[in-house]
């Protein structure tokens, strides 16, 4: 993943140029949030308080620069812990309940300035839509979606977007949060109103990614003005965890997870 030149220091001199403007979102501020202190950041990029919370970035997920799964570019990870340091910080929570890993999901702050968005700027992470949307949600994907025009971070390279149709590669990253993008070959919609619906990239029997979308998160979906029957013959970006099967497969319930990129 090529990084933004001289990021290690943008993140340690005052957080000034990396944060340089505040969350435009409306919302995204800290009201709600409370001073912590940090006791260290894990190779996940999971926060480590000094109370012994584990927290995980809401919103956002790293891609790792070296290709192994689960672990965060090493550069981002100093860039995060240096920023940490100059604090101060504080945590707005999204939820007390902790995930099977025994971490809380929220919104960090550095400085006042929300860190998931200056991250996602910076084209160091993506915005993950298939997790818990906090004030903060949009503000993420504005900043994701300006480092997309400028071709920072991971944007700069196309080998961060997975082809749809080539399942022995999407294979490889099995429980991995991929992006991929392909042309819709079909659309299949429940007909019973109950039934899951699938979108195919792939000819029938063909080693391609389908998304499989259940009935009341399609319902939810097209009330937010999801057309599926227009996918077809579409190009489109798609991102989640990628699972095996018959062939490799995401399960879709959030809108923000589908977008046209033809």
């Amino acid at each position: 993943m090529a990084l933004p030149r001289g990021f290690l220091t943008i993140f340690a001199v005052g957080l000034t140029a990396a944060f340089a403007s505040r969350a435009a979102a409306a919302g995204c501020d800290e009201t709600g949030a409370t001073h912590v202190e940090i006791a260290r950041v894990t190779d996940d990029l999971d926060i480590i308080l000094k109370d012994e919370r584990a927290v995980r970035l809401a919103g956002v997920k790293a891609f790792p620069a070296s290709g192994t799964p689960g672990q965060a570019d090493a550069k981002l990870l100093a860039g995060v812990k240096e920023a940490l340091a100059a604090g101060p910080v504080s945590l707005r929570l999204l939820t007390p309940i902790a995930d099977r890993w025994g971490r809380v999901a929220g919104d960090l702050f550095v400085g006042g300035k929300h860190l998931q968005s200056t991250l996602a700027k910076a084209g160091l992470v993506v915005a993950r839509p298939d997790d818990l949307h906090g004030a903060c949600w949009e503000a993420v994907k504005a900043a994701e979606a300006q480092a997309r025009r400028g071709k920072d971070g991971l944007w700069a390279a196309s080998a961060a977007i997975l082809p749809a149709s080539d399942g022995a590669k999407l294979s490889e990253h099995d429980g991995l949060f991929i992006l991929a993008a392909g042309e819709v070959r079909h659309v299949s919609r429940g007909k019973d109103g109950k039934a899951r619906s699938f979108v195919d990239f792939g000819a029938r029997g063909a080693n391609a990614l389908y998304l499989s979308i259940d009935a009341k998160a399609l319902t939810r979906m097209e009330k937010l003005g999801f057309n599926l029957d227009q996918l077809s013959g579409h190009k489109i970006l798609v991102r989640g965890v990628v699972l095996n099967g018959r062939a490799p497969h995401m399960v879709i319930d959030d809108l923000d997870a589908i977008e046209f990129w033809d």
